[in-house]
């Protein structure tokens, strides 16, 4: 059922709220020691909580107009996933959805939350997907935009059909070989994601602002980074993932209530929703983005925002409050420059 005709909220509201938001880069910083990642997240609010997860070529930067009007009601949790942002970049390259959600079940352990809301956007649907797949008595309702999963509709998205153009997805088939695509890419990160950007939005080059775009390419920019971008989409991931979610979700469907949503210039088809993600997902709400492409945290925020909270209110039994004050000014990390658990114990340090 859509909901696109709804008045979400007046225009005085708006700006009351406008006024209220704790803007992103005023958002606090949390890091976790993870086995073989060590995992960066930012987080504010007060309220249920709520994990935001992002997809590629992004990092959390991707919630900074969402997570604010959301932290007003819920305890937003933003990580950078493995490869991406501040978190570091896995020894051994695994970028597979399952590898990425055992660093969410890593964060939520380390912040004691055991049951959770979550949103999801690209890449980030199908690692939240697998997060609830693994571990359903830890997400309430799940939240996913913008994406196929491996083995029901990624495959085809990827591959070259005659309807192809510029505003297709080329980039799905050519990031299937990494190492091509960075030795294409290297060097030209900035012009990239300039068209990577423009490509997929509703409103061209006034969906980021120079100084968002120069963000991301300050971030796939460091050494090791743009290779680590790469990597969920190879050829090997998406193998891995599809096998994943055809033997699980596949099998069993998700139980939780899910809301997918797509906007109205991207995957933003009723139908295509319901034939893809139908067969994976029990209780299925689909809804369509207005005035948005492929990027809605940045296109159309607010509206996306408030659509969320529209869905989650719908929770027969709210998630309680958490609090996550006590973690100002206070020493969380044991590892110290060893970075990773595993590092620490190649280093002979004990961790307790």
């Amino acid at each position: 059922m859509q909901f696109t005709k709804l008045v979400l909220a007046s225009a005085a509201v708006a700006a009351q709220v406008t006024a209220e938001l704790t803007k992103w880069d005023d958002w606090e910083h949390g890091r976790v020691a993870l086995q073989d990642v060590s995992i960066h997240f930012r987080y504010a609010g007060s309220g249920p909580p709520l994990l935001l997860v992002h997809g590629n070529p992004q990092f959390s930067l991707t919630w900074q107009f969402i997570g604010p009007i959301l932290a007003q009601n819920y305890t937003v949790i933003a990580p950078d996933n493995r490869g991406a942002g501040d978190s570091s970049i896995p020894p051994d390259s695994n970028y597979s959805a399952t590898a990425s959600a055992a660093d969410l079940k890593g964060v939520l352990d380390f912040l004691n939350v055991t049951l959770t809301y979550v949103f999801s956007h690209d890449k980030g649907v199908g690692i939240a997907v697998a997060l609830a797949a693994q571990h359903p008595d830890l997400v309430k309702m799940l939240g996913v935009a913008e994406y196929l999963l491996p083995g029901f509709g990624y495959e085809d998205a990827a591959t070259p059909a005659p309807y192809w153009d510029l505003y297709q997805n080329p980039q799905l088939a050519f990031f299937q070989i990494p190492d091509f695509a960075e030795f294409l890419m290297s060097g030209k990160e900035k012009q990239f994601l300039e068209w990577y950007f423009y490509h997929g939005s509703y409103s061209g080059t006034t969906a980021f602002s120079e100084d968002t775009v120069n963000r991301y390419t300050s971030s796939i920019s460091k050494p090791g980074f743009l290779r680590a971008m790469l990597g969920p989409f190879s050829a090997a991931s998406i193998t891995a993932d599809a096998a994943f979610f055809k033997g699980t979700v596949g099998k069993n469907p998700l139980a939780m209530p899910v809301l997918a949503m797509g906007g109205e210039a991207s995957f933003g088809l009723e139908s295509g929703f319901k034939q893809l993600f139908g067969p994976v997902a029990s209780d299925l709400e689909i809804d369509i983005i207005p005035k948005a492409g492929h990027w809605i945290a940045d296109e159309n925020p607010v509206w996306v925002a408030n659509r969320i909270q529209q869905f989650l209110a719908k929770a027969t039994s709210p998630l309680s409050a958490v609090d996550l004050s006590y973690l100002k000014d206070r020493v969380t990390l044991k590892v110290g420059y060893f970075g990773t658990l595993g590092n620490a114990a190649l280093g002979g340090l004990t961790v307790f």
